[in-house]
């Protein structure tokens, strides 16, 4: 692929109109700018999360591992599998299920709360998310 390009339209008054794009960015020359980590992100899309984040630490730009892991999707290949957060650890989402669907009507809060004196504690988050499954 070549490092440059060229945009090219029709305006509205007919005349053909064009610009250079970069197509090529050297992320150095970003460095202590506000979209510094996306660059870095968007450069290195073979390293983990935890590599990222000792990249943007080397270089002064503090951000949580979470922050990485929610941006760095954006910039990679179509089918990646990332790991996703644990699914039914302790093997009571089918109960948990269950339970709810005994108690159609109540709020999240109170379904979170039922499901704990049930010996299922589960997040309010989690309540809302899974409550129509």
């Amino acid at each position: 692929m070549e490092d440059q390009g060229k945009l090219t339209w029709t305006n509205w008054r007919g005349q053909e109109e064009d610009r250079p794009v970069n197509y090529v960015v050297d992320i150095r020359e970003h460095l202590g700018e506000p979209g510094y980590a996306l660059l870095a992100i968007a450069a290195n899309t073979h390293l983990s999360v935890r590599d990222l984040l000792r990249l943007l630490a080397r270089n002064g730009v503090g951000r949580s591992s979470n922050w990485v892991q929610k941006r760095r999707w954006l910039f990679q290949p179509p089918g990646t599998a990332n790991a996703t957060s644990p699914v039914n650890v302790d093997g009571k989402d089918g109960r948990a299920r269950e339970i709810m669907r005994m108690f159609p009507k109540l709020s999240v809060r109170d379904l979170a709360a039922v499901l704990k004196e049930n010996g299922v504690v589960r997040s309010r988050e989690w309540v809302r998310i899974h409550r129509c499954e």
